[in-house]
């Protein structure tokens, strides 16, 4: 009995521990999304925070009900596993991030919404508040801000994947719950207008697949990897830079003083 006991016991605080460990885990947290090569300047100005790539382009639906064409650009954090896009909605500059899990989450997700549309397995007649959550959902990460260059605020909200009907054709969609300014976060100056607003952003075949390419691991981990051989280099040339002996110097009587 005692040693049933023991073995429960011991489970129990494996399962536990193991609780405590997902629930610390944070895919983005401050060290891991802020890049630690920038000058002064960079961190000052908030700019130099991630490449920006190929553009990206989707649908938004704006606070009036109009469904329009947007361009934006795709984004990964240099030295992470952190890719997504940048673009403005409405009035607002907002990225779309996501780490490495969530990212592969995206990518199954319109997988099977590829295979849907294919197969005419969407269901036309459904609600949106439904079919825009039915291929799963992942943790995000979002900087926002009134411009492209004073994007000073951050925010974690939760990001669901799905399909949404718009004048006849199934847009493939990412859905962007409202989250809380994690920048202001237990400040006094708190304001509710300084959350997030909930997104929709929506993207034809064409779009998802490219979103897809870009963001896939394959492609992410060849920028990671590129990175780390750049950082290595620059690392290798730093400790290789010495001062050049005095001995290899050749003596001279023949300077010339400079006048003042």
């Amino acid at each position: 009995m005692n040693k049933k006991l023991i073995v429960f016991a011991a489970i129990l605080a494996t399962v536990i521990c193991s609780a405590f460990a997902k629930k610390a885990e944070d895919l983005y947290s401050d060290k891991k999304i802020h890049p630690t090569d920038r000058n002064g300047l960079e961190k000052f100005l908030g700019t130099n925070r991630y490449e920006v790539l190929d553009e990206a382009g989707m649908y938004i639906k704006n606070l009036v009900g109009k469904v329009k064409a947007k361009k934006g650009n795709f984004i990964y954090r240099r030295g992470t596993d952190v890719a997504g896009f940048r673009i403005y909605y409405d009035t607002t500059a907002y990225t779309v991030e996501m780490a490495e899990g969530p990212r592969k989450i995206c990518c199954d997700a319109i997988d099977k919404y590829m295979d849907d549309f294919a197969n005419k397995k969407l269901d036309k007649k459904a609600k949106a508040e439904k079919t825009r959550k039915t291929y799963g959902s992942a943790p995000g990460y979002q900087e926002y801000g009134v411009a492209i260059n004073m994007m000073n605020y951050k925010a974690k909200p939760k990001f669901h994947f799905g399909y949404v009907f718009m004048k006849g054709n199934p847009y493939f969609v990412i859905h962007v719950e409202k989250a809380k300014n994690l920048a202001l976060a237990g400040n006094a100056t708190d304001l509710p207008n300084l959350e997030t607003i909930p997104q929709n952003y929506y993207f034809t075949r064409a779009q998802a697949q490219k979103l897809k390419e870009f963001i896939c691991e394959e492609n992410i981990g060849l920028f990671h990897s590129q990175e780390q051989e750049k950082l290595n280099s620059l690392k290798a040339d730093a400790e290789n830079d010495d001062y050049v002996e005095a001995e290899d110097y050749v003596e001279r009587d023949d300077y010339t003083e400079i006048k003042k």
